[in-house]
């Protein structure tokens, strides 16, 4: 117990009185001068979940934020954080600006992938201009729908379970990109931490299985529209999507063989090509690393460990980008890059505020689930140039 004016003195009774309920407070501390922090120790007795409801909602009416974690000798720390979260409207007007920029890089870039689909397997005439490509737009509708409908698909999942438990989560940011897909995906920022390990899970492996229940379907579309032969007459150089265990066993279904084998491959359509990505999405989305939507599961199954887990799992990304250069394929500098980002900016998983109460049994069983879907969507390669 730390030194305190009269003023002080009053607003840590008041907040003690509803935390004595539900906690045995052993001691408390003043971390933040006068009243921005104070910490309180002890040990919750019951329900800690229950218990925090009922704390959360008395220190948010004199003003406090609640945090529930353990302290280093092991008893409850009940944190009194001063200030509550903001929970004014946000502003859509960049979310659509975001969005319609983004869909017409993706329908330019599909446009693009139909034409030159048709000259690969057609023999169509190529087209070098800027102006007819613009002028074929709708070409890029197959694409762009099943590209974005997958992302879609993925991100409102996150949205729709985190405003069920009233987190305050924007509507997706979507980021265009003149690359191989027109866009780098999209992101919903969140403004304040996720309300306990319950939510985090949930909110975590919504969008992985929403995406995944589009991807799949259209995936099998986009293969039963796909050719499976040699290369074509005078191709010297090609890109070779990455093979999963997953996108093997869909392209046996479809052509019931495995592929790439004989000097035969399925060229892909561009709606297969969209699906796949989805695939790749899913599969960098769920590498337990921060606040990758593998880093949310991984924090709430394991808490804090999920830390070194991260850590073990970078060191491995830079161990197999390495690997892969030294074999003389590229697709390991896409691994180093992936490395390097996260060391630098997404190394560890943000505490929820409730950071005590376990998920329970049935989320550990889908937790296991989701590291199957890992095992299976997992691409070494995802991307790599062949020469014929």
């Amino acid at each position: 117990m730390t030194s305190t004016s009269f003023v002080e003195e009053t607003k840590i009774q008041r907040l003690r009185q509803p935390l004595s309920r539900v906690m045995r407070v052993d001691e408390y501390e003043i971390a933040r001068a006068p009243d921005r922090l104070i910490v309180f120790r002890g040990s919750i007795t019951g329900d800690t979940g229950a218990a925090f409801g009922h704390v959360s909602e008395a220190f948010e009416s004199q003003g406090y934020t609640a945090v529930l974690r353990y302290a280093d000798d092991g008893r409850h720390e009940v944190l009194a954080v001063q200030g509550v979260h903001d929970s004014a409207p946000p502003k859509h007007w960049v979310n659509v600006a975001l969005f319609l920029a983004t869909l017409a890089t993706v329908l330019f870039i599909g446009a693009l992938g139909a034409i030159q689909y048709d000259e690969l397997i057609h023999g169509a005439e190529p087209v070098l201009d800027l102006m007819a490509v613009l002028s074929q737009l709708h070409r890029g509708i197959p694409f762009a729908a099943t590209l974005m409908g997958i992302l879609l698909a993925h991100e409102l999942s996150h949205y729709f379970v985190a405003r069920r438990y009233g987190s305050p989560v924007s509507l997706p940011y979507f980021i265009p990109m003149p690359n191989l897909l027109g866009t780098m995906g999209a992101v919903i920022t969140q403004s304040a931490p996720m309300r306990d390990r319950k939510t985090l899970f949930d909110i975590g492996v919504a969008g992985p299985l929403g995406g995944l229940v589009v991807a799949i379907p259209l995936l099998i579309l986009g293969l039963s529209l796909s050719r499976v032969q040699p290369p074509p007459p005078g191709l010297d150089v090609a890109l070779q999507e990455g093979n999963s265990l997953l996108y093997i066993a869909l392209k046996y279904l479809v052509f019931g063989e495995i592929l790439p084998s004989n000097g035969m491959d399925v060229w892909i359509h561009p709606v297969a090509f969209a699906a796949w990505a989805g695939l790749l999405v899913t599969m960098i989305n769920l590498i337990p690393v921060g606040q990758l939507d593998g880093g949310h599961v991984s924090y709430a199954l394991l808490g804090r460990k999920a830390w070194t887990l991260g850590y073990v799992v970078i060191v491995a990304m830079f161990g197999l980008g390495g690997f892969l250069l030294l074999q003389g394929n590229e697709a390991g500098g896409f691994w180093l890059l992936w490395g390097f980002m996260n060391l630098i900016l997404n190394r560890k998983h943000p505490p929820p505020l409730n950071d005590v109460t376990p998920v329970g049994d049935g989320r550990i069983a889908v937790g296991l689930f989701m590291v199957v879907i890992f095992v299976l969507t997992f691409m070494p390669s995802p991307l790599r140039q062949i020469e014929f």
